[in-house]
């Protein structure tokens, strides 16, 4: 991450902390995202290991395996839709990109001086 980048998340931090708040908020619950889908992944492959017989007379395997899929495809959505949250953000803090480069500049007109 360059100056430029930096000055740039500064300039969002003071001119608009509520789309930083948010931009953090989703980071996080993108993080929680993957740690759930790994461990409905561990949980999937210990039930598919520990399966004696025929798996697909299993009615309890079937059933944790019925609700793994309706939590993955909640976090899917939801993942989804913290994806178009997350590049409305990036279009809005473009705006302030001019910003962060004049000062990125000024800062290397300071500095040799």
């Amino acid at each position: 991450m360059g100056l430029e980048d930096q000055l740039l998340n500064l300039v969002v931090e003071k001119e608009r902390p509520d789309l930083a708040a948010l931009s953090e908020d989703l980071v996080q619950q993108q993080n929680g995202f993957t740690i759930k889908m790994h461990e409905l992944e561990d949980n999937i492959l210990s039930k598919l290991a520990s399966a004696e017989g025929d798996i697909t007379e299993d009615v309890a395997l079937i059933e944790g395996l019925e609700e793994t899929k309706k939590i993955s495809d909640d976090i899917e959505q939801q993942s989804t839709l913290a994806k178009k949250t997350q590049v409305d953000i990036l279009v809005t803090s473009k705006k302030y990109r001019s910003v962060a480069n004049r000062s990125s500049f000024l800062f290397f007109l300071m500095n040799d001086l």
